[in-house]
């Protein structure tokens, strides 16, 4: 029976990094589009994939101290991408691939702590099982324009369908009341988007 193996990810696995990437997108809903190339980033990365009998099954992608918060202070990395495809699930490959993201994190760059956001209520029992301490909630949304907004941006050339946004959730019930929300999408319907902070105990990993 072949071992999981845990390495770098080269650029010559962008498919089947994709192909698993939407496969557990499938399962998830802390995405709401699909990516049609792996993303790229402004800082550097600690970019894991979990192997088996040549394919992927799983992934991680973290970047340093990355633009999209402005409210942590000191070092981070910040998990753009994890999962782990479902037909290999249980068996601690996405506590392998952490441990193992904060080792290169500490080795390389003397940084010890991750950050985490996810809409995904099943992703968020996870991460609060890992122990990591909530930091930050907000909501996530998409809203129908309305007449007054559709008219302004149709006279820009623009003809706005939907929008996607968030607010913080002392501000969700103005939202409401300012906007039609769109909740028949299970993709787009609103999602309490929650974020963690991460520091294992040294030793630990």
């Amino acid at each position: 029976m072949s071992k999981y193996k845990i390495r770098e990810y080269k650029e010559k696995d962008e498919l089947k990094w994709l192909d698993t990437h939407a496969s557990v997108m499938v399962d998830s809903n802390a995405w709401w589009t699909v990516i049609h190339n792996k993303p790229k980033y402004d800082n550097e990365i600690i970019d894991l994939v979990v192997e088996k009998d040549k394919e992927i099954v799983g992934f991680i992608t973290t970047e340093l101290n990355s633009k999209v918060i402005d409210f942590i202070e000191d070092d981070y990395g910040f998990v753009w991408e994890f999962g782990i495809h479902r037909e290999h699930r249980g068996k601690g490959l996405g506590r392998k691939l952490i441990d193992r993201t904060h080792q290169l994190m500490r080795e390389r760059y003397d940084i010890n702590k991750s950050i985490w956001f996810s809409q995904d209520e099943q992703a968020q029992k996870y991460y609060e099982k890992l122990g990591m301490q909530e930091i930050e909630r907000h909501w996530q949304f998409s809203v129908k324009p309305g007449k007054k907004l559709k008219k302004n941006l149709l006279d820009k050339g623009f003809d706005c369908w939907n929008m996607r946004g968030s607010c913080e959730v002392d501000q969700f019930k103005k939202v409401k009341e300012n906007f039609e929300l769109i909740e028949d999408d299970d993709a787009l319907k609103p999602r309490l988007c929650i974020g963690y902070s991460y520091i294992p105990k040294l030793g630990e990993n």
